[in-house]
């Protein structure tokens, strides 16, 4: 017995016992999974969960033909036809009142790979991370993609996505061709010199001009990275930013912003991916590592307050632990996503991204103090994140968000269910979006409605070009959703 009790009195065993226990508590803490969209019988949703709409029926894509007779047949018919992939977009894009789902997520072979042209034809609804699996052992990588590779091709070019890379402007810039399914059941291969313009109203058209079967895209060599880290204060970050475009040695670039209350709006990190002689053609993809640990960490952050400050000190040291080490290009475009999953009842978390020119960025950062406040912890609306990224302007595309070089601010934010919380929020993101407007900027389409009509058609003066050309290739209306009925129709 006094063995015993020497023993539970050792700090050797009491340490040991807290390892134990804390390496259980979080090997128990739950990995949620959203549950939305296509499973849930004729009630579908999107990401958000926050506008449910009653449909017909979902048709899983099988072939190019079935989906050929289902636009025939609509355009005789009535129907409505929207397309979904893996419905990451939070605006209702995806589906439309009882009209017809076509789920695109078979559509996903990859078709032929050349590494000489260095290109890759692939079906639009296989993954990014479905590309980086079949060009890896090429030696090949992407120009351009999402910081994570869990969306489909279709998706991300129907919201003309852009990533971390800096040098090749917006993802519809690296598609060569695509075959097009029409609103008049219509297969057609189309490229950049099409008389008809079709890429510049498919890409940022959101499934509205017809369905995308397959694409060509432009790939680059599987490069081999040092990643470099700095802490700034934001008043310092737009000259910064400056700088590093003229670098030709920095590849990959992108930022975070303090929303902590010790240091809200005036710090900032970022991470450079800077070239080495180096490619790659031995490595393999990384994995999710370290989920439920990360996982941790940010559900104490979205508590606010204290908690939100000892996050933002534990992002700090884990981006400077970054600083020197290597990566390849494959890597750096498949960040973690799964630790992000939130599924708390009676709130949400969504995204919203603003995107402003760059010379404007230290201004605008200050304005925006005076519409959201430094310590959220006793407020429903909290802004979690803030991610800053480049997008290149864009000539191409008719609903451009880059009508100069910007840089895009990528917010998570989580506010409550009840009507008054919802309301509140919007009242804060339309003013967020009046100040971004003010300083020459837009706000991102893909996610949820909260901005009037008249801030999109401010953000988006091509919106009438838009609905213009959308009545000529589609006269039936067969291409349908809810952002479009609410925005433009």
């Amino acid at each position: 017995m006094d063995s015993i009790t020497k023993l539970v009195k050792n700090p050797w065993f009491l340490g040991c016992l807290v390892i134990i226990f804390m390496a259980v508590v979080m090997w128990n803490i739950p990995i949620e999974k959203r549950k939305y969209g296509l499973s849930q019988g004729s009630l579908v949703t999107d990401y958000t969960g926050l506008l449910p709409e009653h449909i017909e029926r979902v048709v899983t894509a099988e072939n190019r033909n079935d989906l050929q007779r289902i636009v025939k047949q609509a355009n005789e018919n009535g129907q409505k036809i929207s397309i979904a992939g893996l419905q990451h977009s939070q605006g209702g894009h995806t589906y439309y009142k009882n009209g017809v789902v076509l789920d695109m997520r078979t559509f996903n072979r990859i078709l032929d790979i050349d590494e000489q042209e260095k290109t890759i034809r692939v079906e639009a609804g296989a993954t990014w991370e479905d590309v980086q699996e079949a060009i890896q052992p090429h030696g090949l990588a992407l120009k351009v993609t999402q910081s994570q590779s869990i969306f489909t091709i279709g998706g991300s070019l129907s919201v003309n996505a852009h990533g971390r890379d800096i040098r090749f402007g917006s993802m519809a810039e690296t598609v060569k061709e695509i075959t097009l399914l029409t609103p008049e059941g219509e297969i057609k291969k189309v490229n950049r010199d099409d008389s008809d313009e079709w890429m510049k109203y498919v890409f940022g058209g959101y499934g509205l001009f017809g369905v995308i079967l397959d694409v060509r895209l432009e790939l680059t060599d599987n490069d081999l990275y040092t990643i470099h880290t700095e802490k700034l204060k934001t008043n310092e970050y737009a000259s910064y930013f400056n700088r590093v475009l003229k670098q030709p040695d920095t590849a990959m670039h992108y930022a975070r912003v303090s929303v902590a209350p010790s240091s809200f709006l005036d710090e900032m990190v970022v991470i450079n991916y800077d070239h080495t002689e180096n490619t790659d053609h031995k490595s393999v993809l990384k994995k999710e590592e370290g989920v439920r640990i990360s996982k941790m960490a940010l559900d104490a952050g979205r508590k606010g307050g204290t908690l939100e400050n000892l996050f933002w000190a534990a992002q700090k040291r884990y981006i400077a632990s970054l600083n020197r080490k290597e990566i390849t290009r494959n890597n750096a475009m498949r960040s973690e996503s799964t630790f992000m999953e939130y599924t708390k009842p009676g709130r949400v978390e969504v995204l919203q991204e603003f995107f402003v020119p760059v010379d404007s960025y230290d201004e605008y950062l200050t304005d925006l103090k005076d519409i959201i406040p430094a310590n959220d912890k006793r407020h429903d609306f909290k802004v979690h994140n803030i991610t800053v990224r480049y997008a290149a302007k864009d000539n191409f595309t008719t609903l451009n968000y880059a009508k100069e070089d910007m840089l895009g601010l990528v917010v998570l934010i989580q506010h409550g269910l009840k009507e008054e919380d919802i309301t509140n929020a919007e009242s804060l993101i339309q003013s967020w979006t009046n100040l971004t407007l003010e300083h020459g900027g837009t706000y991102y389409l893909p996610y949820y409605r909260y901005q009037t009509k008249e801030q999109f058609k401010s953000s988006y003066p091509n919106w009438q070009d838009f609905q213009e050309e959308k009545l000529r290739k589609d006269p039936n209306h067969v291409f349908q959703n809810m952002f479009y009925e609410y925005y433009v129709k």
